[in-house]
């Protein structure tokens, strides 16, 4: 069974654009711009670098999505944001939820804030949408960090205080700006892994955890979001010491299946990246009703020039979301229109295959444009 708090029309357009921009970071007014990842090698981030990277002009939107892979099998997904749309909506923080495995169901919830409310306060490491609400992350990385989320909507309480230990120093390829045509987007990945601990409770039902954690950042000014066709998230945690991600993006209209993202791993704790240069080929299949990948070859490049063709195959699919899904006909196509069409989240397990390596077992998350 799927538990969905209800959104209202404006809201739910609005924050359709939110999870749009949390993956490609905006879009672009050029059909054949040129896709372009960073130059450089690999590059530790600081703790200053969790601070939002915009909140300034006239558009940005700015990501902090973190993933958290229970040993029971509970996916949890909680993703804060920073975004100004122009004229069409004044600035709002928010944060969106999905616990997708509590009692066998599915839960999602979204709020959001006035810009104004926004708290960073960077002696105390508080990142907090709104004074006196329970909707928080705090801590110093990578010494430590725990996220609250204590908040009520449509009658279903949630209830979730996580704790991160053992972080893993994050990294970006390069600057962390990636390129499409004259589009600049910033990509951190702040914690590649994490042991994680806590509680989470949903409408009643409360369960001890304890798993592995991810987070990453996305950045950029702009908010054109038609053109971006789909993006792909896989993440394998073993250890502290053996771990992949993988984060890149497909342009519509790219002739040339030309990508931007990276591939980060970490081998016996030796880490290194590797830019994903172009999809070399996709096989799709029928999810939900709608064509995803269920299979990519993707070319990766390393800054010393070795080149590897690895393979992403889609295994499990365990979650569907459309923040459309519950607005009239009416209604869904004027968002449409304005989206330059539907944004789809899909998640599950996934596996990996890199040349001379153990394919790697994990979860991914991918969207696409409809």
């Amino acid at each position: 069974m799927r538990k969905i708090s209800t959104v209202s029309y404006l809201k739910a357009i609005m924050l359709s654009v939110i999870i749009m921009a949390a993956w490609h970071g905006g879009g672009i007014t050029e059909t054949n711009a040129q896709p372009l990842n960073p130059s450089g090698e690999l590059s530790p981030l600081n703790a200053d670098h969790i601070w939002a990277q915009t909140l300034s002009g006239s558009h940005f939107n700015e990501f902090w999505t973190w993933h958290f892979f229970m040993d029971d099998g509970m996916l949890v997904t909680i993703t804060f944001s920073a975004a100004n749309f122009g004229s069409l909506k004044s600035p709002v923080s928010g944060v969106r939820v999905s616990v997708v495995g509590l009692e066998g169901e599915t839960w999602q919830l979204t709020r959001e804030y006035p810009i104004e409310e926004l708290i960073q306060d960077r002696e105390t490491g508080l990142f907090q949408l709104r004074d006196e609400r329970e909707v928080w992350f705090k801590g110093s990385l990578p010494d430590d960090m725990q996220l609250r989320i204590e908040t009520t909507k449509d009658g279903i309480t949630y209830d979730i205080h996580l704790f991160l230990d053992d972080i893993h120093p994050g990294f970006k390829f390069g600057d962390g700006i990636y390129r499409i045509g004259s589009e600049e987007i910033g990509i951190f990945t702040h914690i590649p892994f994490a042991r994680a601990r806590g509680h989470i409770e949903v409408n009643g039902t409360r369960r001890d955890v304890t798993g592995t954690a991810h987070m990453d950042h996305t950045f950029q000014h702009q908010t054109t979001t038609r053109l971006m066709d789909s993006g792909y998230r896989f993440i394998s945690h073993t250890d502290e010491d053996n771990w992949d991600v993988l984060f890149f993006f497909l342009p519509a209209g790219e002739r040339n299946l030309r990508t931007i993202g990276y591939m980060l791993s970490s081998t016996a704790g030796e880490q290194d990246i590797f830019a994903v240069h172009n999809i070399e080929r996709k096989n799709t299949s029928r999810l939900h009703g709608k064509r995803v990948a269920a299979e990519a070859e993707i070319m990766l490049m390393h800054p010393a020039g070795t080149i590897k063709v690895a393979n992403l195959r889609r295994e499990r699919d365990m979650e569907r979301f459309s923040m459309l899904s519950e607005l009239s006909w009416v209604e869904r196509r004027v968002a449409r229109t304005f989206l330059g069409g539907e944004v789809l989240e899909f998640r599950g397990e996934a596996t990996f295959s890199v040349p001379g390596r153990e394919t790697a077992t994990g979860f991914y998350n991918f969207f696409l444009v409809d």
